[in-house]
């Protein structure tokens, strides 16, 4: 495919460069014979009015010693400028002309007739049949009272300016075959070069779909190329981290069935050969419905991703009570919260907080958040709940006290599968799913939730939305 741009690019470029050079070439070629034929044109009229002007008052019948002076000066500028020059009388007879001896001039009537009208005639055409094709200027002789007493013709065939024609073509020929090989080379080499970072990206598509997500482009720093090449280069980026994470995400995901289904499985052989006497029986099948649900919860929320990415969760927009969602998840968590002695701090309005949205959504976004928080809260630390009210908004927010999360990971917290390095050693429970449905949720929502920490100390996850308004 890249062979296919490359040779489109360059028989383009090749086919431009053609067409300009015969356009240019024809151009200058017309332009340069029009100056020749103008010039001409000038130098002949010239020649023939100083001619006319010597013969002034030319007595009718042309006598032999006017036509030796003049004689002359008619075969001066037929040597000066190449052309052949006729000479009439009153009795538009021919009496001097530079025509080989023999040739008998036969001009045409209607140069004749225009001269003696006092008129200038061009013409190109016939005008003295032995000479065929030419270009003809005539002027009159005028008398002393003005009116025309005779004529001079200049005539000459098209020679120089054919001659002019074909030396300017054959110097445009030869320079422009050098040009078109020059440019040729360039455009060569320049498409080359352009083509490059596409070959540079097939080879690195090819390298990505055996899983190698190691190879980048590279091209010059500026340019929509460079542009191409970076945004391509972000893709790989992220591709890679989606294959490390997805890596880990099948081992943490390992790790989690194998993990309830050894314990549910050893239980159960346990209670089948007798190894586990009746009366603790019902403590451990107690443990074995503990790790089922844990089971279950985990696989839900492989399904609800899946969902989310495939855009098929709708959400139901209505008027809740944010305040009785708080609690009820506090209530699921009593618990865990006594187990690690947790000092609870909630900061909520008297009266009760109804927002807008999904109820059982915003219900998972809470939990996930306490849940999260609960995690990371070193047993003893603290962990605070809040709802403030402005501007039509309702910002509810978690926080906890503990290690933090360092700014360098950030950024990435809420990507799917993601855990930071702290989370793989201290949680050894999760997949890196929780924040990323809870970002996934706020987002559907048309809201925003934002994290604030200080690695060390504590973090804060922080969400906005809509306040009901009206009597609920």
């Amino acid at each position: 495919m890249h062979k296919k741009i490359f040779f489109r690019y360059f028989n383009a470029c090749a086919l431009v460069i053609l067409i300009t050079v015969f356009a240019l070439g024809t151009v200058t070629t017309g332009v340069l014979t029009i100056r020749d034929v103008q010039e001409q044109d000038r130098q002949m009229e010239n020649a023939a009015q100083q001619v006319a002007s010597m013969l002034q008052g030319m007595p009718a019948n042309y006598n032999v010693f006017v036509g030796s002076i003049v004689s002359g000066s008619i075969e001066t500028v037929k040597k000066t400028i190449n052309c052949e020059v006729v000479i009439i009388n009153q009795r538009r007879r021919v009496v001097q002309t530079t025509l080989p001896d023999g040739v008998v001039p036969l001009l045409a009537e209607e140069a004749v007739e225009r001269i003696f009208e006092g008129q200038t005639y061009r013409k190109q055409g016939t005008f003295i049949q032995s000479l065929g094709e030419s270009y003809t200027i005539g002027v009159p002789i005028l008398g002393d009272d003005g009116s025309p007493i005779g004529g001079v013709f200049a005539t000459a065939r098209q020679l120089r300016v054919n001659s002019r024609m074909r030396e300017v073509m054959a110097t445009f020929l030869i320079c422009g075959l050098g040009i078109m090989v020059i440019a040729f080379i360039c455009v060569y080499f320049i498409t080359k070069q352009i083509v490059r970072p596409l070959n540079e990206i097939v080879v690195a598509t090819r390298a990505y779909t055996k899983g190698d997500f190691s190879k980048r482009i590279t091209v010059a720093p500026e340019g929509e190329l460079s542009d191409l090449a970076a945004t391509f280069n972000q893709m790989a980026d992220g591709l890679e981290r989606l294959e490390t994470m997805r890596r880990g995400f099948i081992a943490d995901v390992s790790h989690e069935l194998r993990t309830p289904m050894t314990t549910i499985g050893g239980f159960i052989d346990g209670i089948l050969d007798g190894t586990i006497p009746p009366e603790l029986q019902h403590k451990y099948l107690a443990l074995v419905s503990e790790e089922v649900g844990r089971l279950s919860r985990m696989v839900n929320n492989l399904l609800d991703v899946a969902r989310i990415q495939s855009g098929e969760i709708t959400y139901k927009m209505e008027a809740f009570n944010l305040t009785e969602t708080i609690h009820r998840v506090l209530l699921t968590m009593e618990d865990r919260l006594e187990g690690k002695k947790i000092h609870l701090s909630l900061s909520l309005p008297e009266e009760a907080v109804y927002g807008l949205g999904d109820q059982d959504a915003i219900y998972r976004v809470v939990y996930n958040l306490v849940d999260n928080a609960l995690k990371f809260t070193p047993e003893g630390g603290e962990i605070a709940i809040g709802l403030l009210k402005r501007e039509k908004k309702i910002n509810l927010f978690v926080r906890n006290s503990g290690q933090g999360i360092p700014e360098a990971e950030a950024g990435r917290i809420f990507e799917r599968f993601y855990k930071t390095d702290k989370s793989r050693g201290e949680n050894k429970r999760g997949v890196g799913l929780g924040l990323y449905m809870v970002k996934s949720i706020i987002d559907a929502h048309g809201e925003d939730i934002t994290l604030t920490s200080k690695e060390g100390s504590f973090a804060e996850f922080s969400f906005s939305l809509r306040e009901a308004e009206g009597d609920i």
